[in-house]
């Protein structure tokens, strides 16, 4: 695998996308970007607070600034929000790398995973997130490599990243 590339980890909410990027940070040296937290760091509002405030295409919008900033930082995972796909500067953007990984899940095990969350989507009720997760899927689909978080865990999923990258 090349170096001094990026990679990205896409997935719906409750895929275990931010359990992934703890347990890469605990356990190697690789630079790690969570898209959610440069949004709010960026924007100075919790995305609850963007949502509610300013609406789902607002946040859309930063979050698309934040991720420009970095989307072509060397070497480093970008871990993005599960609707981030829905912008098609994004979803071309990860669609086009060879070190693009979807954690794939059946939306049952989402649900479970998310149901008493704070998340804004949440919110809408489990028909409507069933409604989101199917608009997404062709978008996540996408992605070149694809773990199925079914049967993985949080650290094997963490390790096939790692070793599919080459990095260390």
């Amino acid at each position: 695998m090349t170096t001094n590339k990026t990679a990205y980890v896409v997935g719906f909410m409750g895929s275990g996308k931010s359990s992934i990027l703890k347990v890469i940070n605990q356990s190697t040296n690789i630079n790690t970007v969570d898209l959610d937290e440069l949004v709010v760091k960026d924007n100075g509002e919790s995305i609850l607070k963007i949502f509610r405030n300013h609406g789902e295409e607002y946040f859309r919008k930063k979050e698309e600034e934040s991720f420009y900033k970095i989307k072509n930082m060397p070497e480093t995972i970008i871990f993005l929000g599960g609707g981030s796909l829905v912008t098609d500067s994004i979803r071309t953007t990860i669609q086009q790398s060879e070190n693009s990984f979807y954690l794939q899940n059946s939306f049952d095990n989402l649900w479970e995973n998310i149901k008493n969350s704070d998340r804004p989507l949440v919110t809408t009720g489990k028909k409507n997130v069933m409604k989101i997760y199917n608009e997404r899927l062709d978008s996540y689909e996408q992605c070149k490599n694809t773990i199925d978080m079914s049967n993985s865990s949080l650290k094997e999923a963490s390790k096939l990243i790692v070793s599919q990258l080459g990095w260390i």
